[in-house]
């Protein structure tokens, strides 16, 4: 071996290939078919076409790789093109490729599954970075990734809960499959709770944990999520059902409950700034039940951390929609679990929404995006019935709208047109629209008429969401149109960064200013020091100084969908740029237009809306198959 060589395979992976993992929420590619990668892929790149990290990944596995030292430049080429198809399927959040047959001429390379287990803990597995397992290509550390969660999942399986009769809890609720998910979540190691929006997946966890505290009232529970945003989202959901009187009434409430905490899943686990868990499966963590909310976010790496950390008697319960944005990076966990026959005695799906009535608008177009295969545009007017109108045309104030709202704003934007500059103007004017009770209130903060926490209370009343950040109905783009009408509204400097009703998002979590990727807050002069500046978050119920706020942080009229996944609002406005119709798809558009509670404005061009009610992202895994594996070694 070159003993100049001193870094290892999984350095160069985090160095060269993990980078385009963290790209992906905004490069996603969605797919209507599973990704193949064909017999084209063993022909040969021409080097000017072979991406740096490529060659030298290549170039470095040779020279480590006795055998291989002088590796000829056809079959080189060949582990190139491996890499790169590997490189591009971790873009897309795929954990592998689907191949028709075993890649040939590189065997020094790869491992075949047999052949990889049976080196046990050897160094050999150093050398060779791709792994074969029955018709998918890995990078080694996503297979271990896979297999270590399916072995987790199996012993979970054979874990024996105490089986209580809940009879007496029964009568809690009305819905047949709550009462089934109260069942699971209270006989079972491991469960799958799903729902769309309104099915009370929080209600029935409340009682979930109600029941566990009567039962064992030393019981110890921690409640996380896989974002900041999500975590608060449970905190505050988790507080108002908790004081619920049919709780006090069955007797049920607990002094816990007024304590209760959320967290996100890498503070439970103590992940720092190196993506190291201080827990692990040598150091597990000491809590008895772990629920995890917002589950359709959980990626393979975070939920395999997340499972070699618990004991072998902690109970696991998962509560999600899987027909929301998969992860950001590689994986689909939630799908992939509900995909194990063996997990559907685990698995309960509520079907009941209390949030929208059987006639309501906003549930009948959720319900159509994933109604058929393709839903087509005359279908939407059919199901959703949405409110045609024109850009400038009147809409309904929230206090007018009893049920619900949906109207739709054609544009007249194809692939090879775009909008003038008159449109975009008017576009810009018709979104702001939504916050003018926001600016109002700002006025009255001003002359000290209302509070900092109404100020916030209308502020989350509404929220723009965008599938990407650049072009001209991008993120940076509305949130500078927004960021000017304020301005104009409140008769402000155009030039300042920091300004009365700047709405910001924390980018990246930060420990000492106790705020985590997905915090938002609005900048207002302090109640106690009105001369100055301070960023209120309203979910943690803090203010912090705009000069200790990272330079990072984002201004937030505008999200990503990605970002509001987790959220609530009374009105979204959904912007849905031709530009984007790569990243678009079924989960991207369903996940949108559930965040309101009340209306939803579409704002898109006709092609566009059919392309995102017919493009579904199919993930390529063998997770689902690793776990079948694993119950079936462990059953023999």
């Amino acid at each position: 071996m070159n003993n100049q060589v001193d870094n290892s395979v999984d350095s160069f992976v985090d160095k060269h290939v993990d980078k385009y993992v963290n790209n992906y929420a905004d490069k996603q590619i969605s797919n209507k078919d599973n990704p193949v990668i064909n017999q084209s892929l063993s022909q040969n790149l021409d080097d000017t076409n072979t991406p740096t990290w490529a060659t030298l990944w290549s170039d470095y596995l040779s020279q480590i790789n006795t055998k291989n030292y002088h590796l000829n430049k056809g079959n080189q080429s060949l582990v190139q093109n491996y890499l790169l198809a590997l490189s591009e399927a971790l873009e897309r959040g795929d954990s592998c490729i689907a191949l028709t047959q075993k890649p040939q001429n590189i065997n020094d390379f790869l491992f075949d599954v047999s052949e990889y287990q049976a080196q046990g803990s050897s160094n050999a597995k150093q050398l060779k970075p791709m792994l074969w397992d029955s018709g998918r290509l890995y990078l080694q550390r996503y297979w271990a990734y896979e297999e270590r969660l399916a072995q987790r999942i199996a012993s979970l399986l054979l874990e024996q809960v105490e089986q209580v009769d809940l009879a007496p809890y029964l009568s809690l609720f009305e819905d047949s499959y709550q009462q089934q998910a109260l069942a699971q979540g209270i006989n079972s190691a491991f469960s799958l709770i799903t729902g769309g929006p309104g099915t009370g997946k929080t209600f029935v966890l409340t009682h979930i944990v109600a029941v566990l505290k009567k039962l064992y009232p030393e019981m110890r529970i921690a409640m996380v999520a896989p974002t900041g945003k999500a975590a608060q989202r449970m905190q505050e959901a988790l507080q108002k059902a908790f004081q619920n009187p049919k709780l006090l009434d069955a007797g049920l409430y607990h002094p816990d409950f007024a304590h209760q905490k959320t967290q996100t899943i890498h503070r439970l686990l103590g992940i720092g700034d190196r993506g190291v868990p201080r827990f692990d499966a040598s150091r597990p963590l000491g809590y008895d039940v772990i629920v995890v909310d917002e589950a359709s976010m959980l990626d393979l790496h975070l939920a395999k951390m997340l499972f070699d950390a618990i004991e072998p008697s902690t109970r696991i319960i998962l509560l999600g929609d899987a027909n929301q944005l998969s992860s950001v990076d590689v994986g689909y966990v939630l799908a992939d679990f509900q995909q194990v026959p063996a997990l559907q005695k685990c698995h309960v799906q509520l079907k009941h929404s209390r949030r929208f009535v059987d006639d309501a608008k906003i549930g009948q177009f959720a319900k159509l995006i994933y109604a058929t295969d393709r839903p087509s545009y005359t279908d939407f007017l059919e199901n959703a019935q949405p409110q045609m109108l024109q850009i400038g045309d009147e809409i309904p104030k929230l206090a007018q709208v009893n049920v619900d709202w949906l109207g739709f704003y054609p544009l007249e934007q194809s692939e090879n047109t775009s909008l003038s500059t008159s449109t975009l103007i008017a576009i810009y004017r018709q979104l702001s629209l939504g916050y003018q009770a926001y600016f109002s209130i700002l006025k009255d903060y001003l002359e000290s008429k209302v509070s900092y926490q109404q100020v916030a209370q209308i502020f989350d009343q509404y929220r723009i969401l965008v599938a990407m950040r650049h072009g001209a109905l991008g993120l940076a783009q509305l949130n500078l149109a927004m960021t000017q009408h304020l301005k104009h509204a409140l008769n402000m400097a155009q030039d300042s960064e920091w300004f009365v009703g700047r709405a910001v998002m924390v980018s990246s979590n930060d420990y000492q200013l106790g705020v985590s990727n997905g915090d938002i807050g609005i900048c207002l002069p302090h109640p106690d020091k009105r001369e100055q500046l301070e960023v209120y978050f309203p979910s943690l119920d803090k203010w912090i100084a705009v000069a200790r706020l990272p330079q990072s942080i984002q201004t937030a009229f505008a999200l990503t969908i990605h970002k509001s996944q987790g959220s609530e609002f009374d009105h979204v406005a959904v912007v849905l740029d031709q530009s984007a119709q790569r990243l678009m798809g079924k989960e991207l558009l369903y996940t949108a237009i559930t965040r309101a509670k009340k209306m939803v404005s579409v704002f898109s061009s006709i092609e566009m809306l059919e392309h995102s009610l017919a493009v579904r992202t199919q993930r390529q895994s063998g997770l689902s198959q690793q776990i079948i594996r694993a119950l079936t070694t462990d059953t023999v």
